[in-house]
C-alpha cells in the first residue's frame, strides 16, 4: 500500500478490566461498549502531565480524529461496591436520605481489546507519541484502577490513506473476534451514524456531542451495509 500524507498514530488498549463511563450516574458507574473520545483523551492528557483543568485537554481533543475498532470487544461484568459516609451527601451537597450507606454499580469489560487511530498534525503527533513512550503519570483505560497489560503505542505510520483504510486493513490483536465493529469520525454516508455525547469542550469538564459512524469488517472486508 502507498504512502500517504495522512499521520496515524496506532494505540492498542488491552487490559484485565476497562471501563469508559460516558453516561454515568451516581451509583451506578455504567462502560459503554466501545472506548470513548474523552476516555481516550484523558488517557492520553495523563502521559502528558495535563491537570483536569488544563484547557490543553480541550485542545488535544479538538487537534485529533479518531477511530476505534474492537478487536475483542470483551464481556461485561459488575462489581458491587458498598458506600459510607457520615452523612453522605447528594449532588447537591446536601444530606443523603434514607441511610448513611448504599451499594454503587460499576461496569467493567473484561479481556477487551481494541485498536485506536489517531489522525494528528505533525506537532500533535511528536507531543503524543513522546508522552506515551515516557509518561508523566501512569495511564490507565478509562477508570485508574483498569491497568494496560502492555505497551499502549503500537506505532505512527502513513500506510493508510484515511481512518477508513486503516481500520479495515491494520492487523488484528490476538484472538480477534471476526467480524468486528467499529466506530469513526471521518464521515462515511454508507454506515449507520448516531450522536457520543463524549466530546470535552471546557476546562470545567463539560461535554458535547460528536456525530460517530459505525461500520463492521472482516479485517480487510468492509461489510457494513452490504446484505
Amino acid at each position: 500500500m502507498a504512502e500517504s500524507n495522512t499521520n496515524l498514530i496506532i494505540l492498542r488498549l488491552e487490559g484485565v478490566m476497562q471501563s469508559w463511563g460516558e453516561n454515568s450516574k451516581w451509583n451506578h458507574r455504567a462502560s459503554s461498549q466501545m472506548p470513548s473520545k474523552s476516555g481516550i483523551v484523558g488517557m492520553l492528557a495523563c502521559a502528558m502531565g495535563l491537570e483536569r483543568d488544563d484547557h490543553t485537554i480541550v485542545e488535544l481533543g479538538n487537534a485529533i480524529t479518531i477511530a476505534v475498532r474492537a478487536d475483542r470487544p470483551g464481556l461485561m461484568a459488575t462489581d458491587y461496591q458498598t458506600v459510607t459516609g457520615y452523612p453522605l451527601l447528594t449532588a447537591e451537597g446536601k444530606p443523603r436520605s434514607g441511610g448513611n450507606t448504599f451499594i454503587s454499580r460499576r461496569d467493567y469489560l473484561q479481556d477487551a481489546s481494541f485498536t485506536v487511530f489517531l489522525e494528528a498534525e505533525e506537532d500533535w503527533k511528536n507531543r503524543i507519541t513522546d508522552a506515551l513512550r515516557d509518561p508523566v503519570w501512569p495511564i490507565y483505560l478509562g477508570r485508574k484502577n483498569c491497568v494496560p497489560s502492555r505497551p499502549v503505542l503500537m506505532e505512527i505510520t502513513k500506510e493508510y490513506g484515511s481512518l477508513h483504510d486503516a481500520v479495515n486493513c491494520y492487523p488484528t490483536s490476538d484472538r480477534s473476534v471476526i467480524p468486528m465493529e467499529y466506530e469513526l469520525e471521518e464521515r462515511d454516508d454508507s454506515l449507520s451514524s448516531y450522536n457520543r455525547t463524549d466530546q470535552r469542550v471546557s476546562a470545567d469538564r463539560i461535554f458535547t456531542s460528536r456525530r460517530v459512524w459505525r461500520g463492521v469488517t472482516r479485517g480487510d472486508d468492509d461489510v457494513s451495509g452490504k446484505d
